[in-house]
């Protein structure tokens, strides 16, 4: 969470909270512009104990919508394995796996990703 407006928002990034009643923030999703229309969704989680209350799927929802309405293209991500319910969950929404080599050389890439996927925006 550190650097938030260095990181993202200072890139023509953004990045979004979800909030609970108790003010803790119980979700993240950060959204990074690449090179060519493109862009990467970066920090996505949930906590533990807010999963399955589609959480997830409203920060993504938001992520999807912000960026048709930026023109951008297509959204690429990196997770690892071991998240196999993450993998579920791109896969269920629109997400198709790719390899390393499909990244765009300005996807910042993590050395533990060994996951990767891709969603087209333009259809």
């Amino acid at each position: 969470m550190e650097n938030i407006e260095h990181n993202y928002l200072n890139n023509g990034g953004q990045f979004w909270l979800a909030i609970n009643n108790h003010q803790n923030i119980v979700g993240t999703i950060g959204l990074i512009r690449l090179d060519n229309n493109m862009s990467a969704l970066k920090k996505m989680f949930v906590d533990e104990g807010y999963r399955n209350l589609k959480i997830g799927k409203k920060l993504l929802d938001k992520v999807i919508m912000t960026c048709k309405e930026q023109n951008i293209d297509g959204i690429y991500l990196g997770t690892i394995d071991k998240f196999i319910s993450a993998q579920y969950f791109y896969s269920n929404n629109g997400f198709r796996e790719i390899k390393r080599g499909d990244l765009p050389s300005s996807f910042p890439k993590l050395d533990v990703d060994n996951r990767f996927y891709y969603r087209n925006l333009k259809d």
